[in-house]
C-alpha cells in the first residue's frame, strides 16, 4: 500500500518523474472488463501526463491492501467556468468527472499491473472481499 500511496502523492504534487520510478518497465494496465490490449509503460505515462495537464483534482477515497494487491477508489473533479460570465472566479465550480476503481499489483517495490473495474463491488470481488469485510 505504501507504494500506491507514494504514487498518488507524487501525482497530486505533479511529480510524474517520481510516479514513473514506481512503475515496472513491463507494467500492464487493463481497462474495465479487460477486453482491450493492456496499456504499456509508454501509454501509461502519456495517460498520466494528460490527466495531470487537464488539471483534475484527484481525491483518494479508499485504499485497501491485501497481500501484493491494493484496491484504490478515487474521485476526479475539475473546474468549470461559465463562459457567459466574465467575472473572475465567481462562477467557477467544481464538478465530478467520474469515479475510478482499480486493483494495483505491486511486486519488488514497483507497480506491475493495474486492472480497472466499473464499480466498487466488482473491485472488492476481484480481491475476494465483500463490503462487510472492509
Amino acid at each position: 500500500m505504501e507504494i500506491v500511496l507514494r504514487g498518488y502523492q507524487a501525482f497530486v504534487a505533479g511529480d510524474l518523474a517520481a510516479v514513473a520510478e514506481l512503475l515496472d518497465p513491463d507494467i500492464e494496465w487493463r481497462g474495465v472488463g479487460g477486453q482491450f490490449v493492456p496499456a504499456d509503460l509508454d501509454e501509461v505515462r502519456r495517460v498520466l501526463a494528460s490527466r495531470l495537464a487537464d488539471g483534475y483534482r484527484i481525491e483518494l477515497e479508499r485504499c485497501i491492501g491485501r497481500e501484493d494487491e491494493v484496491l484504490v477508489a478515487f474521485r476526479a473533479s475539475g473546474v468549470e467556468k461559465d463562459p457567459s460570465d466574465d467575472r473572475p472566479l465567481q462562477t467557477r465550480r467544481y464538478f465530478t468527472v467520474g469515479r475510478y476503481y482499480g486493483v494495483v499489483t505491486v511486486r519488488d517495490g514497483r507497480v506491475v499491473a493495474v486492472q480497472d473495474y466499473p464499480h466498487w463491488a466488482a473491485a472488492l470481488e476481484a480481491l475476494g472481499l465483500e463490503d462487510d469485510d472492509v
